[in-house]
């Protein structure tokens, strides 16, 4: 340790071995993907059951290629009648069932029993 004697301070070596130390880390961080597979589970490696490694490469979804057009054809103007009629009518007979449902909820509210009253007791005896 050098002692600077205008400032009085210690000058430590401090940041250019925390910046060796992280340049051999990155560089050595490369490594690891294929020493994984030389290390025992008991000392953390790979888990028990784990598959194999591929041999080969698994090659990578082309993601820039566009894909083909659409086989689907557009629908007569009789077809977009009919679905629109078939649509309105399954709404109203959902309509039906909740308003049946809403009548059938407050009737059963309507006619819940009530807890028996318990008689009060005489105070003249």
């Amino acid at each position: 340790m050098k002692f600077n004697s205008a400032r009085k301070t210690a000058a430590w070596p401090g940041p250019l071995l925390a910046a060796g130390l992280g340049l051999a880390a990155f560089g050595l961080s490369g490594c690891s993907a294929s020493i994984i597979d030389s290390i025992p589970t008991w000392a953390g490696g790979e888990p028990q059951g784990t598959p194999p490694r591929s041999a080969v490469e698994p090659s990578y979804p082309p993601v820039h290629d566009r894909p083909p057009p659409p086989a689907t054809k557009v629908i007569s103007e009789q077809e977009e009648a009919k679905i629109e009629r078939e649509l309105a009518a399954a709404r109203e007979a959902q309509a039906a069932r909740a308003k049946q449902m809403q009548k059938d909820r407050a009737d059963m509210l309507a006619n819940t029993p009530q807890p028996p009253s318990i008689p009060a007791a005489d105070s003249s005896k």
